[in-house]
């Protein structure tokens, strides 16, 4: 039997009013794989991702994550089951470090200091394991656009994504950085991540 996919989605329709942005949409992707939608603008790519990361909820159409029919219907669903997004603009705080940025959303409650510092020691190793070393004390809006999208790529590791949506994530990046991000892709599918 050949494994089951990471992801698929199936006869997948989205319409913003008169506007058909997907039409019976279908997609499987295995886990450990590294796929590329393509198409022209308006096409409806980064609307069908953000269906699978819970920001639109199909007219029709099921989402499977490891053969089970999931309703995703937030990206805290999304998360929940190992789905995280880079978005083509970055989802980050420029005020805030790199750290603060990693852990918001999952502070740990009234432990703020303890988890502060597990999520530290995560964080380092995260950025040590994938060759994206980044000062977690660094104010994420004096980094270069390159090492804010690893913030963001660490935070959806850090959130256990299993499964890493990025949406034209070269568009800002320069070809030395294109290429360690390329890098960076190749060893979280050697390690099994889709």
């Amino acid at each position: 039997m050949p494994p089951t996919p990471a992801i698929e989605l199936i006869g997948i329709d989205k319409r913003f009013g008169p506007v058909h942005a997907n039409k019976d949409v279908n997609l499987t992707i295995n886990q450990g794989s590294i796929h590329g939608i393509i198409g022209e603008n308006g096409a409806g790519k980064s609307t069908l991702m953000s269906i699978l990361f819970g920001f639109y909820t199909a007219d029709k159409g099921e989402i499977r994550v490891k053969g089970q029919p999931l309703t995703i219907k937030s990206s805290s669903d999304a998360i929940a089951h190992g789905i995280g997004m880079v978005h083509q603009h970055f989802m980050l705080v420029d005020t805030f470090t790199v750290l603060e940025n990693v852990v918001l959303g999952a502070e740990g409650g009234a432990l703020i200091g303890p988890a502060m510092a597990k999520a530290r020691e995560a964080l380092t190793h995260l950025a040590h394991e994938y060759e994206m070393d980044v000062d977690p004390d660094a104010i994420v809006g004096e980094l270069p656009v390159g090492l804010q999208q690893r913030v963001e790529i660490l935070k959806a590791l850090f959130k256990g994504a299993e499964t890493l949506i990025l949406d034209e994530p070269t568009g800002v990046l320069t070809p030395d950085e294109a290429d360690h991000l390329f890098r960076i892709l190749g060893q979280l599918k050697d390690q099994g991540k889709t």
